[in-house]
Parts: structure tokens; C-alpha cells; sequence
């Protein structure tokens, strides 16, 4: 088992949000972590792509398209 001092005042935080989502702090810590740990992979592969000048406009121009709802939502296809 893995165990952390979490900083009060990041505590306080994780009461507050846990308390609106109906968690206890630790059930949300947890939670937030695993999220983390599973985007890993994506964080990994985002790193890698900016690393190029042209990818990393592509990037940045598909975050401001996001933002601005300037995108076309299509289903996945299964393969």
C-alpha cells in the first residue's frame, strides 16, 4: 500500500469536491489518480508530437477549434 501526506490546504480541496460529488476525500483522490494514470499514454504521445513546430500548431489549432465548438462529432468505427 502506498501511503501520502496530502497538504491541508489540497485537502480541504478534495473535501469540498468529494462532498459535491458524494465521495469521501479518498474514494475522489483515488479517482482523480486513476484518471491520471489511465491518460498516461496520451500525455506521453502529446509530448511526442510537440516536439515538431508543425505538429504542435496542428495541436494548438485543434484545442482552439474545441474551444470555439468549431469541430464535426462523428461515431468511432469498429474495425
Amino acid at each position: 500500500m502506498l501511503c501520502i501526506q496530502i497538504p491541508e490546504s489540497l485537502q480541504a480541496k478534495l473535501a469540498a469536491m468529494a462532498s459535491f460529488a458524494e465521495q469521501t476525500p479518498e474514494q475522489l483522490a483515488l479517482e482523480l489518480l486513476e484518471e491520471r494514470v489511465d491518460h498516461h499514454s496520451a500525455y506521453v504521445e502529446t509530448a511526442y508530437l510537440s516536439r515538431s513546430p508543425a505538429n504542435r500548431a496542428r495541436l494548438n489549432q485543434a484545442i482552439r477549434d474545441i474551444r470555439q465548438r468549431c469541430f464535426e462529432e462523428r461515431t468511432l468505427i469498429d474495425d
